[in-house]
């Protein structure tokens, strides 16, 4: 059976989630675009991914990891905590 690697994750190809836009960096950080932003906290969670990963693979997202949305000025980061993404919000000082 032929893998998908996807974000440091192994995933069997007939059992893969659709990540859309979402795409790791250079940096380590995630770019994505408006549209998929609602897929951080559907399939981009360690719960979200259990069923899809393959016998081996874990899930690779650390805690502060940001997600950085390029089409629209948006940062949202993981908290390994509770397992959900939140939109980073600046300080207007």
């Amino acid at each position: 059976m032929k893998r998908i690697i996807k974000l440091g994750m192994v995933f069997d190809e007939n059992n893969a989630p659709d990540f859309g836009s979402i795409e790791e960096g250079r940096d380590g950080a995630l770019t994505l675009l408006d549209y998929d932003k609602g897929k951080l906290n559907t399939v981009l969670t360690k719960a979200g991914l259990a069923s899809y990963l393959s016998a081996g693979s874990r899930f690779s997202i650390e805690g502060g990891t940001n997600a950085i949305v390029a089409d629209v000025p948006a940062v949202w980061r993981y908290h390994s905590g509770s397992d959900q993404w939140y939109e980073v919000i600046e300080n207007e000082d």
